[in-house]
């Protein structure tokens, strides 16, 4: 008999093991009480996530390193493991500094500056030629001069300017408006108003959509063409517009909606989408048109000069791997190039 028992206990004993990581799942197939997704992420995505972490550290750092009030000179402090070089006056004469920064007075930095910790400033910060900064964030303003290198990311409390061939790797925001000149590189960025040189804050600009557009929404005028779509010269259509093929726009033309195809579209001067802008291939936007946005694009999407994209106070997103934005031009929100942004030729 004990030769019986033998294996059915462990036949028995086995199949409790391996029935034991299913309990979980089968009792909740059994009565279900999960009445949300699982959580992915712990934070909401906002680009400007990594600056209102370093603010919190520098606060709680004020504390330990300023219990009688901030030196009168610069002087490097310790706090804790963390070794901080404070700046109150003018800059020192080292062209590299290896620990975290905390300047509490506008600064006006040297030319070949390097910075391998983060920089972070109470006020205003101006940086020289060829300045190269881990993470670089200001409570006010920050301008970058040419050829300046942002290895991680930069936000700006204020507004934040970039010289000509600066390079802004990961992340890059502002509070108020971000200004690249021609030459410079990006990944992600994000500002209420993004202008592609100075001269695009003279721009005339559209503040609100066409009243016809928000007809779309309820599906009226939505056309559907199989293979290739074009619209003529000056040609209006009040509605959506989908595509199995490519979309040309002509010149003056527009879409009082929002555009999807699966194949490459091509924006005239001085057309108009008063809507999203979506495709699986190549977008190009020609000068002085304008687009509400999104534009998502799977290949490129070029924009040219004088091309407004969205609306003041209803930022939009343009995403691609690939985004070049001609100088001139004015963005409101994000602007992601998953491989790479280019401003100018």
């Amino acid at each position: 008999m004990s030769s019986i028992l033998a294996p059915l206990a462990l036949t028995a004993s086995t199949g409790a093991l391996l029935a034991l990581p299913l309990a979980p799942a089968l009792r909740e197939l059994k009565s279900k009480r999960d009445a949300v997704p699982l959580v992915t992420r712990k934070d909401d995505g906002r680009i400007a996530n990594f600056a209102a972490s370093l603010r919190s550290h520098c606060n709680k750092l004020q504390v330990l390193l300023f219990p009688n009030g901030y030196p009168e000179e610069n002087s490097f402090l310790v706090a804790g493991e963390a070794k901080v070089f404070v700046i109150v006056r003018q800059f020192p004469i080292e062209s590299r500094i290896d620990d975290f920064v905390l300047c509490l007075n506008p600064i006006q930095l040297p030319d070949d500056f390097h910075s391998t910790g983060d920089f972070y400033s109470f006020t205003s910060v101006e940086t020289g030629q060829r300045n190269v900064f881990r993470a670089l964030m200001s409570e006010s303003e920050i301008q970058l001069a040419k050829q300046s290198k942002i290895l991680r990311w930069i936000h700006a409390e204020s507004s934040l300017a970039a010289d000509e061939n600066c390079a802004l790797f990961g992340r890059a925001s502002a509070t108020r408006s971000m200004t690249l000149a021609d030459g410079c590189t990006f990944e992600r960025m994000h500002a209420p108003v993004i202008y592609t040189s100075g001269e695009a804050s003279e721009l005339p600009m559209r503040k609100e959509s066409d009243p016809f557009s928000k007809l779309a929404r309820s599906g009226i005028g939505r056309m559907r063409v199989h293979g290739k779509a074009r619209l003529s010269r000056g040609q209006q259509h009040r509605g959506d517009l989908v595509s199995t093929g490519s979309l040309h726009m002509d010149r003056g033309s527009s879409v009082l909606g929002s555009v999807k195809t699966n194949g490459e579209v091509r924006l005239e001067e001085g057309t108009t989408v008063d809507g999203s802008l979506v495709s699986t291939r190549t977008i190009s936007i020609a000068a002085g048109s304008f687009v509400k946005g999104p534009i998502i694009s799977e290949h490129e999407i070029r924009i040219g000069t004088r091309v407004q994209i969205g609306l003041p106070g209803t930022p939009t997103t343009v995403s691609a791997p690939q985004i070049h934005l001609a100088t001139g031009s004015v963005l409101h929100g994000t602007v992601w190039a998953r491989v790479e942004g280019r401003v100018g030729v």
